[in-house]
Protein backbone atom coordinates (compact mmCIF):
# COMPACT_ATOMS: atom_id res chain seq x y z
CA UNK A 1 0.00 0.00 0.00
CA UNK A 2 1.45 3.36 -1.03
CA UNK A 3 0.61 6.70 0.53
CA UNK A 4 1.13 10.24 -0.64
CA UNK A 5 0.32 13.66 0.77
CA UNK A 6 -1.17 16.06 -1.76
CA UNK A 7 -1.08 19.73 -0.78
CA UNK A 8 -3.18 22.03 -2.97
CA UNK A 9 -2.80 25.79 -3.11
CA UNK A 10 -4.45 28.69 -4.91
CA UNK A 11 -2.15 31.17 -6.62
CA UNK A 12 -2.46 34.95 -6.57
CA UNK A 13 -4.19 34.65 -9.96
CA UNK A 14 -6.72 32.13 -8.62
CA UNK A 15 -5.23 29.07 -10.33
CA UNK A 16 -4.76 25.74 -8.55
CA UNK A 17 -1.27 24.38 -7.93
CA UNK A 18 -0.37 21.26 -5.97
CA UNK A 19 2.62 19.38 -4.55
CA UNK A 20 2.91 15.72 -3.71
CA UNK A 21 5.04 14.13 -1.01
CA UNK A 22 5.50 10.36 -1.21
CA UNK A 23 5.26 8.28 1.94
CA UNK A 24 4.40 10.95 4.56
CA UNK A 25 5.02 9.98 8.17
CA UNK A 26 2.32 8.07 10.02
CA UNK A 27 0.01 10.07 12.25
CA UNK A 28 0.53 13.34 10.41
CA UNK A 29 -1.75 15.97 11.98
CA UNK A 30 -3.65 18.80 10.30
CA UNK A 31 -1.74 21.39 12.34
CA UNK A 32 1.60 20.09 11.06
CA UNK A 33 0.51 20.16 7.42
CA UNK A 34 -1.11 23.59 7.77
CA UNK A 35 2.07 25.02 9.36
CA UNK A 36 4.22 23.71 6.50
CA UNK A 37 1.81 25.00 3.85
CA UNK A 38 1.64 28.44 5.48
CA UNK A 39 5.44 28.53 5.60
CA UNK A 40 5.66 27.64 1.90
CA UNK A 41 3.32 30.54 1.11
CA UNK A 42 4.96 33.04 3.47
CA UNK A 43 8.52 32.27 2.38
CA UNK A 44 7.51 32.15 -1.31
CA UNK A 45 10.05 29.39 -1.91
CA UNK A 46 8.52 27.83 -5.04
CA UNK A 47 8.10 29.45 -8.44
CA UNK A 48 5.15 28.24 -10.45
CA UNK A 49 4.05 29.02 -13.97
CA UNK A 50 0.66 29.87 -12.50
CA UNK A 51 1.96 32.62 -10.18
CA UNK A 52 2.87 32.90 -6.51
CA UNK A 53 1.21 30.54 -4.06
CA UNK A 54 -1.24 32.65 -2.06
CA UNK A 55 -3.75 30.46 -0.22
CA UNK A 56 -4.24 26.96 1.15
CA UNK A 57 -6.90 25.07 -0.79
CA UNK A 58 -6.69 21.56 0.68
CA UNK A 59 -4.47 18.73 1.86
CA UNK A 60 -5.15 15.04 1.76
CA UNK A 61 -3.43 11.73 2.20
CA UNK A 62 -4.16 9.32 -0.62
CA UNK A 63 -3.65 5.60 -0.10
CA UNK A 64 -3.40 3.28 -3.09
CA UNK A 65 -3.08 -0.44 -3.43
CA UNK A 66 -1.71 -2.46 -6.31
CA UNK A 67 -3.01 -5.77 -7.50
CA UNK A 68 -0.44 -7.53 -9.63
CA UNK A 69 -2.08 -9.68 -12.23
CA UNK A 70 0.95 -11.15 -14.01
Amino acid sequence: MAKKLVMAFLTAQGAKSSMTVDEPKEGLAEAEVRAVMESIITENIFNTSKGDLAEIKSAQIITTTEEILI
